[in-house]
């Protein structure tokens, strides 16, 4: 398996398992068939559920822990009664007894590890410093091997950099051909962040695979003329770009074809075709609005203004929260 080495050393496998909406009795089968096809990453979250089944799968197969990369995220649900709301349903956030230092304990004991190779801050949120902070603690305590965030837009890394000293190894965001994300994959290359793809081929929070990719014409045509599907064209034109990547599937057919991605290239003209494709959007996940919570002077970059523009009820809602705050 080929490996990213990460801003502390760390080698991290580049292509790994994502297992978010995995049905629980189809995952320990997932977790065995991938190891045995050659993953060594497992990507879960807290929010997601599954901690404890990737745990006991592990265990159940003989898979050594030393053998896989397990990256895992503390989310703001698990601070709240009946979950974290945003937008005007924020008002009904409620705080439940549990601290961030309990939250993140919990997936350690999920798990069944006394390490964690990446744990990220699931999102941008207002408590993302107190996230961050406690990760770092770990870090230095050696309990988590590198750390790092997800689904962070430029800003939300330059606020970080200022409250926090070690910069995160991996951002994690959505990539795909309709959402190819060049600035921010630049901007994070500079500052020594490595970019990991999620929801690539998926519709939010669903399993359902977006036909405007798979049945795209151009992504077909590059397709045939490599003998590979559209799903091997679009994770190679990911891996040419050193993106790490974490398809979900659970079928042993497509957890075969997700890593037969080694034995073909993408011309330079095939790579700037498929860039072609990019709507400049984020389809699924959208963290532009978690913009109100900033300071001031992050609240004119040109990313916040254009949403705001084109999202003009939801705009004011951050306005009415920037002045609470």
């Amino acid at each position: 398996m080929k490996t990213i080495k990460l801003n502390n050393g760390v080698e991290m496998p580049q292509i790994g398992l994502g297992t978010f909406l995995i049905p629980k009795d189809k995952l320990s089968y997932a977790i065995k068939e991938a190891y045995d096809l050659g993953y060594r990453q497992f990507d879960t979250a807290w929010r997601y559920h599954n901690e404890k089944e990737i745990g006991l799968a592990l265990k159940e197969h003989g898979i050594k822990r030393e053998d896989v990369f397990i990256t895992t995220k503390v989310n703001a649900d698990a601070l709240y009664f009946k979950d974290y709301k945003y937008g005007r349903h924020r008002i009904f956030n409620i705080r439940n007894l549990k601290s961030v230092r309990q939250v993140i304990q919990e997936s350690f004991d999920n798990l069944g590890t006394d390490y964690i190779d990446l744990f990220l801050v699931h999102w941008p949120w207002p408590m993302m410093g107190k996230m961050y902070s406690e990760l770092e603690r770990l870090y230095k305590q050696g309990r988590i091997r590198a750390i790092g965030v997800s689904n962070f837009l430029q800003p939300h890394i330059e606020y970080l950099s200022e409250i926090s000293e070690i910069v995160p190894a991996v951002n994690q965001i959505e990539i795909s051909p309709l959402n190819s994300q060049k600035p921010l994959i630049s901007f994070c290359e500079k500052r020594g962040i490595r970019v990991e793809a999620m929801s690539t081929f998926s519709h939010y929070r669903s399993v359902k695979p977006r036909k405007e990719i798979l049945e795209n014409d151009l992504l077909m045509t590059i397709a045939k003329n490599h003998n590979k599907t559209v799903v091997q064209v679009v994770l190679r034109w990911m891996l040419q770009q050193n993106i790490i990547m974490i398809p979900k599937t659970w079928l042993q057919k497509h957890l075969k074809e997700n890593i037969s991605i080694f034995d073909f290239e993408l011309s330079l003209q095939e790579m700037k075709a498929i860039d072609g494709l990019d709507k400049g959007k984020c389809l699924n996940y959208i963290p532009y609005g978690e913009q109100y919570w900033l300071p001031k002077k992050y609240k004119d970059w040109e990313g916040f203004v254009k949403w705001n523009k084109e999202n003009p009820q939801r705009s004011v809602w951050q306005i009415i929260m920037s002045k609470i705050r």
